[in-house]
């Protein structure tokens, strides 16, 4: 059985050696993201042989990443096979990228069903261009941020030590004034240990205010890839919804001397969110596939 133990902070270092450069562009597997979303998903890591293996629950169903490393894949898929009937468990794995699939089929052959993960396809885009928002397609975007400025006279600052305190008393409003679900509580219990260990999972966020009032923020971290930036929150307060347009053009003009690429994550399979991420115009999408041994 493996030795699996829950993911610390302290692990970050150990984790970043071992991610794979076909995942290096997955907002699941950032550092930042798996130590945040540690407890509510329950994810345990264990290392042996040159592996790391990682463990999760999500909605329900606990399943393995493909392992990471160098050397004895098969070996390494053996053991995975192995902890699961061990702990009289179902198989299966999350998050597996593209490249990864033929090594589960030799392995598997038959037993093994594949679906692919659409819901969580990760939007990527430019930087340039949400930081510009030029072009036909992406018109209406900057007529809503136009209008925004015309309309309000507001700060963007980054988040730091003197106003990240803001930033959690109005995440926690924002959470108070929408509907609880036990998906958005454990969403709420996350973005507070993101900004608990704001400094020490090397995130970087930005903040708007109007007339001093905090009417949106959001927050990520780089991606392992070096040249992609992984946007894991965004939130704006209701009554000035145009503001997640304005807060993301204002951090993508902060990141793009720094980053080609920028990550908004998935969209969960929620029809308003992906007609909203399609709007922007990626350049791809991240693919992501769930395997199950039968």
């Amino acid at each position: 059985m493996l030795d699996l133990r829950h993911l610390k902070i302290e692990d970050k270092n150990l984790l970043e050696k071992y991610v794979p450069s076909c995942c290096r562009v997955m907002c699941d597997f950032t550092f930042g993201n798996l130590c945040s979303w540690a407890t509510a998903e329950h994810t345990e890591i264990a290392e042996k042989n040159g592996f790391l293996f990682l463990r999760s629950t999500f909605n329900g169903v606990t399943s393995y990443a493909f392992p990471w490393g160098n050397g004895d894949i098969d070996g390494a898929l053996q053991k995975i096979s192995d902890d699961a009937q061990e702990r009289s468990a179902d198989l299966s794995f999350f998050c597996v990228a593209e490249e990864q699939l033929p090594f589960l089929k030799s392995f598997f052959k038959d037993k093994l069903v594949i679906k692919e993960q659409r819901d969580y396809f990760d939007y990527v885009y430019f930087a340039e261009k949400l930081a510009d928002l030029s072009g036909r397609k992406l018109h209406s975007k900057k007529n809503h941020v136009n209008s925004f400025n015309r309309k309000y006279s507001y700060t963007f600052e980054k988040i730091g030590a003197d106003n990240i305190k803001d930033c959690i008393a109005f995440s926690h409003k924002w959470f108070m004034d929408n509907e609880s679900t036990q998906r958005l509580e454990a969403e709420r219990q996350v973005i507070d240990c993101a900004f608990k260990n704001y400094d020490e999972l090397g995130f970087r966020g930005a903040i708007m205010r109007i007339e001093g009032r905090v009417v949106a923020f959001c927050m990520g971290e780089p991606m392992t890839d070096g040249k992609t930036f992984c946007t894991h929150f965004e939130k704006a307060d209701k009554d000035f919804p145009t503001a997640y347009a304005v807060i993301n053009k204002l951090f993508a003009q902060m990141l793009q001397k720094d980053y080609e690429y920028i990550n908004r994550e998935d969209d969960a399979g929620v029809e308003g969110l992906r007609k909203a991420k399609t709007s922007y115009q990626p350049e791809f999408l991240v693919k992501k596939y769930y395997a199950k041994v039968i």
